[in-house]
């Protein structure tokens, strides 16, 4: 199994994407930090995740913290350290979103999104970032969008955290780089999750194969990153969008065979 002997942290993996993340990281043998902000969220938790790790065959420790908070972010790191004594991979995947025109957002959305998917990012990388130094190896793999890669209307603040993450993700690939730390970036495009909730008439399949991008594709791409077969790719945001970003190809063929 690629991660035997590995141990990783997905921060917001309580359900959707950070669950499927970390299930898989578990199933290729890494021991697992589950995170999300506080016990009994709808549609799962950190501790329901690392059971089903459990379950398994895996090992894996919930740890309840909002990356949002300087020290509670810290505390994830430390609490990862005390249980498993060390840390090979990050994958920074806490967000939040809300939805509706700039000029509405309130103060509180504004900081609420900038708190946990830039902040979160960056106070998770700066408390890791020491351990996997001193070990002269480490994976952070941050979890930008689609929305980062071309601006979204309508969620305009959380385009705008995503966007700041692949800036990050750029300038700590260079400042890691002596310390054989790989920084990437994933963005998926539009993942049916129980945060991204489908809106009237919204459809999933606005992309070149018209089909749906799931959870597990989003965290093969992070298991990808994460791995010893990327250990020379650092620095960029890899598109798991199916190309919904880029200028969409006609219903119809282009030509017949």
């Amino acid at each position: 199994m690629r991660f035997d002997g590995k141990v990783a942290i997905v921060t917001g993996s309580g359900q959707g994407i950070g669950k499927a993340i970390a299930m898989a990281l578990a199933a290729e043998g890494a021991k697992v930090v589950t995170n999300n902000r506080k016990p009994g969220t709808q549609g799962g938790d950190a501790a329901t995740v690392a059971a089903e790790i459990k379950a398994a065959g895996g090992d894996a420790v919930p740890f309840f913290g909002s990356v949002s908070d300087y020290q509670e972010a810290k505390k994830l790191i430390q609490t990862t350290v005390s249980n498993f004594g060390k840390i090979d991979i990050l994958v920074n995947n806490a967000g939040i979103t809300f939805r509706g025109p700039f000029i509405n957002s309130t103060v509180e959305q504004i900081n609420a999104i900038l708190d946990v998917d830039i902040k979160g990012c960056i106070y998770c990388c700066q408390h890791v970032i020491p351990y996997m130094a001193k070990q002269k190896y480490g994976k952070i793999i941050n979890i930008s969008s689609g929305a980062g890669l071309k601006a979204d209307p309508m969620i305009s603040i959380y385009s705008a955290a995503k966007y700041a993450i692949l800036g990050l993700t750029e300038a700590l690939a260079a400042e890691l780089a002596y310390y054989n730390i790989n920084v990437n970036a994933v963005c998926p495009g539009q993942v049916r999750t129980a945060m991204n909730i489908p809106r009237p008439g919204q459809s999933y399949t606005n992309n070149f194969f018209r089909r749906e991008i799931t959870s597990e594709d989003v965290a093969h791409g992070v298991l990808f990153l994460a791995s010893d077969e990327a250990r020379n790719i650092t620095s960029y945001g890899l598109p798991i969008t199916a190309g919904c970003e880029k200028t969409l190809p006609a219903p119809d063929p282009y030509f017949t065979v």
